[in-house]
């Protein structure tokens, strides 16, 4: 993989969203903007996990390898849900510490691979 290639999408998720964000309503999106809009959360919140797992990794002594861009893909999701959920209009505490426990669990099963 690149070296520059996630925070380069990254970069360009975060002028999607602010182009979004400013000059659309979801109405007017319609759903292929919807799934734009997601998607483009999503990379933004990927590149920062990527940040800070490589943060907690040079911390510890570690290399950053195929493993650590797993975690930070699955920690990358929790925002995503978290927006599913608030839009549904239940986001209440039982749910987040429901997401930090499903993420917490997924990344103990890939810890456990191998």
């Amino acid at each position: 993989m690149p070296k520059h290639l996630i925070p380069v999408l990254s970069l360009f998720a975060a002028i999607v969203l602010l182009l979004m964000v400013n000059f659309t309503t979801p109405a007017g999106v319609g759903p292929f903007g919807v799934l734009v809009f997601f998607t483009a959360c999503y990379l933004l919140m990927l590149g920062i996990s990527v940040a800070i797992v490589k943060l907690f990794r040079k911390l510890i002594g570690k290399q950053m390898g195929n493993r650590g861009y797993l975690y930070a893909a699955i920690i990358a999701f929790a925002p995503i849900m978290l927006l599913l959920v608030q839009s549904l209009g239940t986001l209440t505490p039982l749910t987040v510490a429901l997401v930090v426990l499903v993420i917490f669990l997924v990344c103990f099963m890939v810890s456990k691979t191998r």
